[in-house]
Order: C-alpha cells, then structure tokens, then sequence
C-alpha cells in the first residue's frame, strides 16, 4: 500500500495505473466506467490513465458492451494486450544460466542456456541476455535476475552467494548500466515459488501459502504467503540438522550423494547403480525397481528434507510444499518418502492439511525472474 501522507503525484499515477490494469487483467472490469465504480477513483482520472494505457500499447479497444439498464451509451470494451511488452527472466546456479523472453502473461517464446566456466560469469550473463534481446519483436519492460544466496531485492544487490563467490555485489546497477534496462534482482527460490503463483494453475491455489524447498548446489527454500503477497526466500544450505552432522549443501548436493552411493556400495553388491557416472536418473529407475542402495539413499534424503519440512510447515502453516531443483528429478519415490518422514516428525492431522508436490521444470526461477519483474514494473501480479 501507499503511504498517501509521503507519497508524490507521480508515486499516485503509478500506483492508479496499476491498479485499472490490474483490474482490467484480472476480468474485474472491462469498460471506464466498471472501472471508475470499483476502484472509487474519479471518471476523469480513469478517462485520462485508461487513455495512456491505450496509447502505451497495454491496454486496446474491442467492440461494446450492452447499455446500463437506465439507457446511455453502450461501454466501449477494454481488453489488455500481453504481447505489448516482453520480459527476460534468468536464473544463475553454480553451472550454468538458464534464460526466458516471454510476454506479459508468462508465456515464453525463446529460451537460452549458457554453461558456466567459473570464471566470467557476468560477461557470459550479459552474453545470455543479449541472446534474449536480439530475438525480441516487442519493447523490452525489464530484465529479472535469480541467483541463489543472499540477495537484497530493494537494492539489486547480491549480498553473499557461496557458488557463484560474490560479496556485496550491486548486480541489478551493473547490468543496467551495461543493458540499458531496468533490472530486479531476487533469490532463486524465492523466485520458483512466486513462479507458482504467477503463471501456473492447479493444485497451487492464488490464496494459498506455499514453501518452496530448492536443492541444487546448495539447499534454499522460498516463501510465498498469501498468493504471493509477500514472497521470500534464502539459503539454508550452511544448516547443521544436529551438532556432528555436514551442512544440508554437503548432504544433499548431487556430488554428495555420489560419494555416499560409493562408500556404501560394499554393503549392497547385488546393486544396480552403475559404479562410476552416477546420474539421478539411474538412482530414480533403480529405485522404482526396488533397488536396496537406491531405497537407501533416497530415504537418507528424505529423511535431512523431511527435518527441514517439518520445522517450515509448524513455524508457517503452508497449504503447499514444493521440491525443485535437480534432486526433484527423483520424482515420485522421494517425494512418497519425504510426506511418510515429515508425518512421523509431526501430528498426522497436520501433514494431511498440506500438499506435495514436485516442480521440476528447470526453467522455474527464470519463469519466477520474470514474475518479480513485472510486478515490479507494473504491479500486476
């Protein structure tokens, strides 16, 4: 909400305009003067920023509408153009980046990944953008960026992310000095969760709160309240589950679980995981064939997630809790396990109040850049 008493005109204009076109994206509304009626501004102020609205390209006419029952002329319709602007999201893990150009509404229309070499990770950022902007056939609003770690989303600054080595770096300001356009800057699981909401229907409910549990290189976890009305997130990956244990981004990394299938290989010989080049997809289909090492590293990971979900549904009281990143590749055996575990942690009552599910789609936090973008720019989602 503004704060009327420190706000200025154009703080006002800004925050009017975003609320007609909300209205009008959200079908609550569709001519000037539905407008006028639920948002209590004044006709000529709703004439006016409808009519820039126009002008920009967000918003076009479409036909009439049918009379009021007292007679008078019929409303002309308003209908709102996603395609006027387009929006680059991205998000950056310890390997690679992972880019999107989509519309206003989410939907994407080209794709870039780049590897990451460990060295010129902003160089080959840029490079991945300016991939992005060179298929554009619309003006580009601004740019979303995700990154794991700390980050201060007010500012664009990344103040500490551990994979990628960065301190204190003012991120969003860098790239708009080079790019030329507005930049937002957010956590990477923050992101996936607000991505659920933003553009993604189903099980996950706009006025649910949802926890997003996210492993990749590290463990974060996101926090979306209230559909998404206040969004968080962070890493976790330097928790300790008790005083002798490793820290979650030793237990759960991919290069962790490797090692630990090695160490155990001895006391199950009969397994099928190949000896070297493990993948999550040999782990996944050992597993669904009731492989015994497979069983036992995938119960070992629900049972360090299951610690993690537990605190985080009696601390927030989620309806949704989601797995993403690489480890939810292992689908349904992990995600089976993690609900038995975090149940045997809690009330049963408690877990059966709340939904599991798997996002597996790599693209999500990118999607979830280019969610806080928009609403950043244009306050309507």
């Amino acid at each position: 909400m503004i704060d009327v008493r420190k706000a200025t005109r154009q703080d006002l204009k800004r925050h009017n305009r975003s609320t007609l076109l909300r209205a009008v994206v959200y079908g609550l509304a569709d001519n000037r003067a539905a407008l006028a009626q639920i948002t209590g501004l004044a006709k000529p102020t709703v004439s006016d920023l409808i009519s820039e609205l126009i002008t920009e390209g967000f918003l076009i006419e479409r036909g009439t509408g049918e009379a009021a029952e007292n007679g008078g002329k019929r409303p002309r319709l308003l209908e709102f153009v996603p395609a006027a602007r387009q929006v680059i999201g991205v998000s950056i893990d310890a390997h690679q980046i992972t880019g999107v150009l989509a519309d206003l509404s989410g939907r994407i229309v080209a794709e870039h990944i780049a590897r990451l070499d460990g060295t010129r990770v902003i160089d080959i950022l840029i490079d991945a953008i300016n991939g992005l902007i060179a298929q554009l056939d619309a003006p580009l609003l601004c740019i979303g960026v995700g990154v794991p770690g700390v980050v201060d989303s007010e500012r664009g600054i990344v103040e500490h992310c551990a994979p990628l080595g960065w301190r204190h770096l003012p991120l969003a300001e860098q790239l708009s000095a080079v790019l030329h356009c507005p930049v937002t800057v957010a956590n990477n699981t923050e992101l996936a969760a607000l991505a659920q909401f933003a553009f993604r229907s189903g099980e996950i409910d706009r006025s649910h709160n949802l926890i997003t549990i996210l492993v990749n290189s590290t463990a974060e976890i996101g926090v979306a309240l209230r559909g998404a009305y206040y969004h968080h997130g962070g890493d976790i990956g330097g928790l300790r589950l008790t005083p002798t244990s490793a820290p979650l981004h030793e237990t759960l990394s991919w290069a962790a679980i490797q090692h630990h299938a090695a160490d155990l290989r001895a006391s199950y010989p009969a397994t099928m995981l190949p000896e070297r080049d493990l993948t999550i997809v040999h782990l996944r289909y050992a597993a669904i064939n009731d492989d015994p090492l497979a069983w036992c590293l995938i119960d070992e990971l629900a049972e360090a997630l299951a610690t993690v979900t537990a605190w985080a549904i009696m601390l927030l009281h989620p309806h949704h809790v989601s797995l993403a990143g690489e480890i939810a590749e292992l689908g349904a055996p992990l995600l089976d396990r993690l609900r038995a575990k975090t149940t045997a942690l809690l009330a049963p009552e408690t877990v059966d109040a709340v939904t599991f599910s798997l996002a597996d789609d790599a693209r999500l936090s990118a999607v979830g850049a280019l969610a806080h973008a928009i609403h950043q720019k244009l306050d309507i989602l």
